[in-house]
Order: C-alpha cells, then sequence, then structure tokens
C-alpha cells in the first residue's frame, strides 16, 4: 500500500466512507461481505477509507458498495462530479495564484464569480459536447439523401407508371423520359418517398416506414426502386452514426488548456468592459446604448490581441476601419475615440502584468 495518493483518491476514501456510514455498516462487516477476513479485511478496509490506497482497483470499489447495497451509477456520477470540481479548481488557480488572486488590481466578486461560472460552462461543454453537437444534422442528411436519390435514378432503368405524378412525358417505349419533363417529376416523386420514408426511420416509426412505402408503391414507384432509396437511406444513417460515436473526447491536457486560455479572455474582457462602463458614466453616455459600445470596446480589444506589438500600423488601420464601422452604427465619434484610447490603455496595463 503506498502513501502517496492522488487527491482524487482521497476524495474517492470520502465517498466511500461516507457510503458506508449511511448504510449502517462497520468496516468489519463490510469486509466479510466483500469476503476478506476478518483481521485483515478490516485493516484494508480502514486503510481504503482513509486514501492510504493508491488508484484502488475498480472491483474493490464496486464489491465495496455491493456490500453497502448502493447503486454505482450514482457513486460514479458524484465521484465525477467531485474530479470535475477539482480539475476547475486547479485551472482557475493556474489562471490566478491563490496568493494574488484578490490582491491589487485584482479581480473581485461578483465578477470574480461570473468568470468562474462562465469557465465552468465553458468547461462542461468542452468535456462534454453539448445535445446540439451530439445530435444528428437530419438536414445536412436530408440534402444528402435528396442527392443520392437523383444519383439512383439516373442509374436504374425505371419502367414507372404515369401515375406519379400529373402531365408526364413518356417516351415511345412507355418509360419514364429522364432528360425531359417526366424525368424531372420522377426524381421528384422518388426524392418525396425518400423524405417521408426517413422522417419515420428518424423516429424508428416502423408502422410509419411500412404505411408509406406501400403508399408510394400504389402510386406506381417500383418495388425494386424503393427497396434502392431505403438501402441508401439505411447506409447514410448507419454512417452518420459511426461518425459520431467515432468522435473522440479531447485529451484531458488540450480542456484545460482551452479552459484557461478561455478564462483568461474572460477576465480580460471584463477588465476592458468595467472601464468602458465606467467611461461612458462619467460621459453621460444613456444606458441603452452600453452594450453597442461595450460591442465596440471587445472588437478593439481583439484587433489590439492580434496586431499590438507586431504590426502597428496593420493596428492603426484595423481601429480606425472599427471605428467607422460603429460610426455608421450611429454612436458618436468623440464617444468612440475616447473609448479606443481608455482600451488601448487598459490593455497595455494588462499586458505589464502578464494578463494578456
Amino acid at each position: 500500500m503506498s502513501k502517496k495518493t492522488s487527491i482524487l483518491d482521497k476524495e474517492i476514501a470520502k465517498l466511500l466512507k461516507s457510503t458506508r456510514e449511511k448504510a449502517g455498516l462497520y468496516q468489519a462487516e463490510v469486509a466479510e461481505r466483500i469476503g476478506l477476513s476478518a483481521k485483515s479485511g478490516k485493516g484494508y478496509i480502514s486503510h481504503l477509507e482513509k486514501g492510504m490506497v493508491k488508484n484502488p482497483p475498480i472491483g474493490t470499489i464496486l464489491l465495496y458498495l455491493r456490500a453497502c447495497g448502493v447503486s454505482w451509477v450514482e457513486f460514479f456520477k458524484e465521484l465525477d462530479r467531485i474530479d470535475f470540481k477539482l480539475r476547475h479548481e486547479k485551472m482557475i488557480s493556474q489562471v490566478h495564484p491563490p496568493e494574488t488572486r484578490f490582491g491589487e488590481g485584482s479581480i473581485r466578486p461578483p465578477t470574480e464569480r461570473k468568470i468562474q461560472r462562465d469557465a465552468m460552462r465553458y468547461e462542461i461543454n468542452v468535456e462534454f459536447p453539448s445535445k446540439q453537437k451530439e445530435e444528428i444534422d437530419f438536414e445536412r442528411l436530408k440534402k444528402l439523401i435528396k442527392d443520392k436519390v437523383i444519383a439512383l435514378v439516373n442509374k436504374e432503368e425505371l419502367t414507372l407508371t404515369p401515375a406519379l405524378s400529373p402531365n408526364r412525358v413518356l417516351s415511345t417505349k412507355g418509360r419514364i423520359d429522364h432528360q425531359g419533363r417526366g424525368g424531372n417529376a420522377v426524381i421528384a416523386d422518388c426524392q418525396k418517398f425518400a423524405l417521408e420514408y426517413f422522417d419515420f426511420l428518424a423516429t424508428l416509426n416502423k408502422a410509419g416506414m411500412k404505411t408509406v412505402a406501400e403508399k408510394w408503391q400504389r402510386a406506381g414507384l417500383k418495388l425494386h426502386i424503393i427497396s434502392g432509396i431505403k438501402k441508401t437511406i439505411n447506409n447514410i444513417l448507419r454512417g452518420e452514426m459511426k461518425r459520431i460515436l467515432a468522435q473522440k473526447p479531447l485529451p484531458p491536457q488540450k480542456q484545460e488548456k482551452m479552459a484557461i486560455g478561455f478564462t483568461k479572455y474572460r477576465i480580460r474582457i471584463e477588465r476592458i468592459e468595467a472601464e468602458v462602463h465606467k467611461l461612458l458614466c462619467e460621459l453621460g453616455i444613456p444606458t441603452p446604448w452600453f452594450s453597442l459600445y461595450k460591442g465596440f470596446g471587445r472588437e478593439c480589444y481583439k484587433a489590439l490581441k492580434k496586431y499590438f506589438g507586431r504590426n502597428q500600423e496593420l493596428l492603426n488601420k484595423a481601429l480606425t476601419d472599427i471605428v467607422r464601422k460603429w460610426i455608421k452604427e450611429g454612436l458618436k465619434e468623440d464617444v468612440l475615440l475616447k473609448l479606443k484610447e481608455k482600451v488601448v490603455s487598459v490593455f497595455r496595463d494588462l499586458r505589464l502584468k502578464g494578463i494578456t
């Protein structure tokens, strides 16, 4: 047993001990239920609950939880929450060391709390992709299906009846003319069937899938074409699912780096917006205009971040263009120029303090 345990090991230990106590069990009882001897088993459980076991085996933890009659799902959900909190605190400490966090010129509550809240939200989105990212992009798939249907119709030797759509143009052999109006109508009908079928497939409505296939077969769409379209749609959806499942989460080091970068950005923007807000109050600007002027301040910051200390000519041009843009939006030129000077001054101050 190694005493060089991590902070997470100690948190696991605390959580295990709390679980046992809530179950109303003694260490010896847990050891007995796991199948350990009374003497050595109690000692091992004691070491485990004191965080003296480095990287406790997952099998041991599961046996421990089973002995306490606790769901491993809830245990690991709570452990994941603790792990995230620890990593978040580590990231914040790298951005603002504890001994200097509330020193002169530092960010203070409630701004500090706001930045931490935004940083945590960002971390969650980095580690666990948002629902929108995880969901299938149905609009993109529908466009892909329509394109595939066109290729399928042009490839197949169709012998469709004119019952599908009115005003069909038939060739001398009684087949649809793909190049004329009839060909376009055939493609349109096949695409309609494909999209209707896909809508039911997306919701796993087997009855609807069967009904729509029978409907278009009665309308004159041949069975081999229906089968071909269904196969095409299934292949497209299967490929999309594989693509989503193949997406790998970002490495922890990358997540941490991104979170630190975002948090530093939020600190800079908060500082700049606070100074812009103060100046606007001093100039007597009506409150409804504040958000626009702050938007101007953010754009100036981005230009400074890109060009400051690298290319003064491009920086001057970028700032001038930003001023002109916001004058067109109805903001006052003299106010914009004062705000620009203030943002440049704050940016220089941040650079001197090593925050930019």
